[in-house]
């Protein structure tokens, strides 16, 4: 498990030139100076506290302490704070020169080993110094005892990639027919050079690759391919769901948490997106797995690199991190190689990380709320009330309500109610009153959204209401009303993506009732805005207290990457249109509270 930990920071993200189409790929590995010092403590046989006694006999022992690795002239120099005592058995008694304190400076030089697979540390010269820096009186006996029982063991500390490697190609499924006969990683990389910089030491990595022969370009796919494709695209779900949310759930850095969960929403978007696309890729899955990795990678490594995770689990995501490097290095070279991320490839990368509680598969899909999921997103003592509890609060838009609608609460009168011309007004006072109600509850109680922006609540729920549906939950004829869905699977008046956030809401209600469906939307409004735009301080750029609302909105209605898209230059047409549709509905609702119907959807 130790050789894995090597690997946290190892096998770098590529951008592959033309030259990764040769015979041989160069890929850049990199050892964190750390780790160097992890593998030296273990070879010593340190305890987690990194001490250790070395004993030649009763009388003549080493403690040995803080270990140090430092680079020093293109070699590794190990320093480690050494008590010694020395003596000779003498009438039941130990007795001789007695105890030394100081450090042993080793100088290593890291070389490759005979297998062409491992990393070994050579020691090439070693001394020994009082605090003071001077040599002492008895530095050559010590140094004799130093070179008896710490160099052997030095000399063990090795860095071995076979098991990883054999470990990550598990992971690659080649489309090509039984018996081809493709070497296995193992079989094709060596490591070529290795050098000490400044943070630690970095090799070559050189990888074999043949391209295939050329052949008749594959057809599109078929149904069966396509539907298959679309059952990788759940597992992909699924794996990250389980690997964030054990991850997110174990740190209690709120920050990395919110990171990690944001990598997992842009990731359910683009799943959402896809799957309501069929464009004939080949692979849908690759380009999904490869722009989630390069999000989720930095903040692995981020990760592991912290306090935050315990040694043992630390090994594990240190082996997860080599296996997705291995299956983004390798899927840069292209899909005319074959290789392909299938859905067992991600299970056994999950059981890299996740060992024996890696589930056997992450389809099919889990459609219920799941506490702990939900309480990465929404913590505290607050959830989402199943109980539909409130009352009506009091309106200056009540008198436009009938006496039949008065007299029950607004999500009851909206049950299955497509709006119509001849009662418009009607309706739109009644959806009026149940977005005032929920707006104004969620800030009476449960709200985390700071006191000097709650004036933005109530338009931001209006407006995002009036964008994404036209206050609209249902769609149809009268006669046989219908959810209003969209292509992506977002349903109901605040148009909330259940695949998106599948685990912490309920599809169903978010479909049945609506008043679940805005305090639904509310509640992650609230998460954009606290979580995501103040967070990140959008309203100290120029546009000030706006951008919050802008910003809020742009991650509502793409995910957490879209978050600055209102200010940036590099956006499609069809998203400028949006926000600035959603803007010009903001501000409407923040000084008339009432939707322009002229712009909105015709009704039945």
């Amino acid at each position: 498990m130790a050789r894995l930990r090597l690997l946290a920071t190892c096998l770098a993200v590529l951008l592959l030139t033309p030259a990764a189409l040769a015979e041989r790929l160069d890929i850049p590995l990199h050892v964190d100076m750390r780790h160097v010092e992890h593998r030296l403590a273990q070879a010593l046989g340190m305890d987690p506290e990194g001490r250790t006694r070395l004993t030649q006999d009763a009388c003549n022992h080493m403690d040995l302490a803080d270990l140090q690795a430092a680079p020093a002239d293109q070699r590794l120099r190990i320093s480690l704070a050494v008590t010694v005592q020395l003596g000779a058995p003498l009438f039941g008694e130990c007795r001789g020169p007695g105890r030394w304190q100081g450090r042993m400076l080793v100088d290593m030089t890291p070389v490759v080993a005979a297998d062409g697979l491992s990393v070994t540390l050579r020691p090439d010269t070693a001394e020994l110094r009082l605090p003071d820096g001077s040599e002492g009186t008895l530095t050559a006996p010590t140094r004799a005892l130093a070179e008896q029982l710490i160099l052997p063991r030095m000399r063990g500390a090795t860095v071995d990639l076979r098991e990883p490697l054999a470990a990550i190609d598990t992971l690659i499924h080649r489309s090509m027919p039984p018996g081809a006969g493709v070497p296995t990683l193992t079989d094709r990389i060596r490591i070529g050079t290795v050098d000490v910089v400044e943070d630690g030491v970095r090799a070559s990595l050189l990888v074999q690759v043949t391209p295939p022969p050329e052949g008749v370009p594959e057809p599109p796919l078929d149904a069966s391919e396509l539907a298959e494709w679309q059952r990788v695209e759940d597992e992909l779900d699924g794996f990250l769901t389980v690997v964030i949310g054990r991850l997110a759930g174990g740190i209690a850095d709120r920050d990395m948490q919110l990171e990690l969960l944001a990598v997992l929403l842009d990731a359910r978007w683009a799943i959402a997106r896809a799957l309501a696309e069929d464009n004939g890729e080949k692979d849908p899955v690759r380009r999904l797995f490869i722009d989630t990795w390069e999000q989720l990678r930095p903040l692995l490594l981020e990760l592991d690199q912290s306090d935050q995770i315990p040694e043992a689990r630390g090994l594990e995501l240190a082996a997860f991190i080599a296996g997705g490097d291995a299956l983004r290095a390798l899927d840069a070279l292209g899909p005319e190689y074959g290789l392909e991320i299938s859905r067992d490839g991600l299970r056994r990368l999950a059981r890299l990380l996740l060992r024996e509680d890696a589930p056997a598969a992450f389809t099919p899909l889990p459609l219920e709320v799941d506490p702990a999921l939900r309480g990465l997103f929404h913590p505290g003592p607050h959830p989402l009330r199943d109980e539909l509890t409130r009352g009506p609060a009091p309106s200056l838009l009540s008198w436009l309500i009938g006496d039949a609608r008065a007299t029950s609460s607004p999500a009851e009168a909206l049950r299955g109610v497509v709006p119509r011309l001849d009662s418009l007004d009607d309706y739109l006072a009644t959806v009026s009153l149940l977005l005032g109600q929920e707006a104004g509850a969620r800030l009476g109680g449960e709200s985390r959204v700071p006191h000097v922006f709650r004036f933005m609540i109530d338009p931001l729920v209006r407006a995002t209401a009036w964008k994404e549906s036209c206050w609209r939950q249902y769609t149809g004829p009268r006669s046989s009303p219908r959810v209003l869905t969209s292509s992506v699977g977002a349903v109901g008046m605040m148009q909330i993506h259940t695949r998106v956030w599948r685990g912490v809401y309920d599809p169903e209600r978010l479909a049945d009732d609506v008043q679940y469906n805005v305090r639904a939307g509310i509640e992650i409004l609230e998460y954009y805005l606290v979580d995501y735009a103040i967070r990140r301080q959008e309203h100290h750029r120029p546009g000030g207290l706006d951008n919050l609302v802008r910003a809020t909105y742009a991650a509502y209605n793409g995910g957490p990457s879209h978050l600055t898209r209102y200010r940036r230059d590099d956006v499609s047409a069809s998203l400028r249109a949006i926000d600035r549709e959603f803007w010009r509905h903001y501000q409407i609702m923040r000084e008339t509270r009432w939707p322009d119907v002229g712009s909105c959807y015709p009704v039945q």
